[in-house]
């Protein structure tokens, strides 16, 4: 008897239904609350968000559900006291988070591209439109804490860890007791009533903010798991009205939901941190993943954690279409060539950071002398010093205070599948916004805060490995006071190169001139510390296939 109860109740918990928090808005679209006082605006409150709501449903019915952003910035304005930058930055940011097809985002880049003026784009902007509910139930999630790994390592302990339960609190079981707490608020703004009752078609808004599944199966949406046969009873489902109780349906989520089978804290029900098969350094790193029990193929969670004096290089396994951690890095080159969803950056410093093409966006916080390489959706930088960032941004950078002196520059790299990769991520090569930051703290700081590269000092930057593709040079179209930069630096080297041929040397002297530059520049290297990075790109025969294979870099 105790056998057929032990498997009874085996059963059920396969056929539990489970919610979790969705972590792309509350990762990569919660904007900090700061620059909302300084420019406007403040905390949304639910009642003033469903005010606007039910604003937008009763005068503008004829295109409900969908909003336009014309009607959003007079909304922002009149009710938001926002300013009109801020306004769009929300509209943005909500379309940056939201899960729309590859071919959608190409079309309005190019789109936007093609633009003459600000003012044709403009007008384009106004024309815009997002799912309403969706977009005020983004605005009530800007209330949430943001996306940190700072909580989990402030002790000093390692992590990922079997002493999981003993840690701080983590942003991920912030979101999650966020979401608890303020579930009746949720339920009540989307639904586009004063009722106390939600439609099935007003429940499908939650699946921005909440994801699920019925035991193992993959992601379902939440009308599907609400209105499955065993559940219907405790969700307050009506099949004969179509309708929800809000009260039995708010119970019914809170009840289920749960950490993320695709989060950081999966991480831990796994293996132990593994070696990082990086080359030849002096000390040893972590990386860690979740992908082999994620129920769902490309949402994995990818960790890096404590790499340190290091050269790291990973082609596509197991990067590509993930969300990637990287903390806690030190004097380290770390080189992921492949299209990730999301890369989270935190606590590192003097580090060389060159990513693939990043379908939504890249956040760094609490880094120093970091210099990153990256093509994404949108960068999100907050609490950093002294870093160089080259660019290709279909949105602008969000620079958040107390950021200082940075440097931003134009997408400066290839490698041979680059191309490939920014098509899988819908990030076109001729619209770039890497020079338009936009700073959330007071404007009049903002000249100390960055800079663009002095054109004098941009150079092509060379990834130095050998890789299979069609890309043969950078893509990006430079601005022209780069391309002139490159084209005097070429012209120069032509130069000299002409000048010493022409001198008439003797074999002997140019012997002895080729000894003297070559140890010039191998002095240059051990001065500079380049020379260990070059020593550290030699591969050992041990090195597993995963790693990229390398060349030796050439001077230029």
């Amino acid at each position: 008897m105790a056998s057929g109860r032990s498997k009874s109740s085996s059963l059920g918990e396969m056929a539990a239904v489970r919610l979790w928090p969705c972590a792309r808005p509350l990762e990569c679209g919660v904007i900090p609350q700061q620059q909302q006082r300084e420019r406007g605006g403040g905390r949304f409150s639910s009642q003033a968000l469903k005010k606007m709501l039910l604003f937008a449903k009763t005068k503008y019915a004829k295109s409900y559900p969908w909003l336009s952003y014309a009607v959003w910035a007079h909304l922002a304005r009149s009710r938001l006291h926002m300013t009109d930058e801020l306004a769009w930055l929300y509209f943005e940011t909500f379309d940056v988070v939201s899960e729309l097809q590859v071919e959608e985002r190409v079309k309005m880049m190019d789109m936007m591209a093609k633009c003459a003026s600000q003012e044709e784009r403009d007008r384009l902007k106004k024309k815009m439109s997002v799912d309403a509910p969706r977009f005020f139930l983004f605005l009530f999630l800007q209330n949430a804490p943001r996306h940190s790994l700072k909580a989990p390592l402030i002790t000093g302990d390692e992590w990922p860890s079997q002493e999981g339960e003993k840690r701080p609190q983590s942003s991920e079981y912030a979101h999650l007791e966020f979401l608890k707490s303020h579930i009746s608020s949720i339920l009540n703004l989307i639904s586009e009533t004063e009722g106390e009752y939600l439609t099935l078609k007003g429940l499908s808004a939650l699946d921005f903010a909440v994801q699920g599944c019925r035991g193992r199966s993959p992601h379902q949406p939440l009308g599907e798991l609400a209105t499955h046969p065993d559940e219907i009873p405790l969700s307050g489902f009506s099949q004969a009205s179509g309708r929800f109780s809000l009260s039995q349906l708010e119970q019914w989520v809170a009840s289920h939901l749960s950490l993320s089978p695709l989060g950081p804290h999966a991480i831990r029900s796994g293996s132990r941190d593994k070696i990082c098969p990086c080359f030849r350094s002096d000390t040893l790193g972590r990386i860690a993943t979740n992908s082999s029990v994620t129920p769902v193929s490309g949402q994995a969670c990818v960790l890096l954690h404590k790499i340190s004096k290091q050269t790291l290089a990973k082609e596509e396994g197991g990067l590509r279409g993930n969300s990637v951690y990287i903390d806690n890095c030190r004097s380290s080159r770390i080189y992921l060539l492949a299209p990730m969803k999301s890369v989270h950056v935190e606590r590192c410093s003097h580090c060389l950071l060159v990513l693939g093409p990043v379908e939504v966006t890249v956040t760094i916080s609490n880094c120093t002398s970091l210099v990153l390489v990256a093509a994404c959706r949108r960068l999100h930088v907050s609490s950093c010093s002294l870093c160089d960032l080259h660019l290709l941004t279909a949105t602008r950078p969000v620079v958040s205070p107390p950021s200082r002196q940075l440097t931003f520059a134009p997408y400066n790299t290839h490698y041979p599948q680059l191309e490939e990769h920014l098509k899988c991520c819908g990030l076109p090569v001729t619209f770039n916004l890497w020079n338009r930051p936009l700073y959330t703290g007071s404007v009049e700081s903002e000249t100390e805060v960055w800079t663009e590269l002095d054109p004098d000092l941009f150079r092509p930057f060379s990834v130095p490995f050998q890789l299979s593709g069609d890309t043969l040079d950078n893509p990006c179209q430079l601005p022209l006071k780069y391309r002139e930069a490159l084209d005097r630096r070429k012209k120069r080297t032509s130069e000299w190169y002409g000048e010493v041929k022409g001198a008439g040397l003797s074999p002997e002297q140019g012997q002895q001139l080729q000894t003297r530059v070559q140890d010039h520049f191998q002095e240059w290297l051990e001065t500079t510390g380049h020379g260990r990075e070059i020593r550290e790109l030699e591969i050992p025969k041990t090195t597993t296939s995963t790693t990229a294979r390398t060349k030796r870099p050439t001077s230029h």
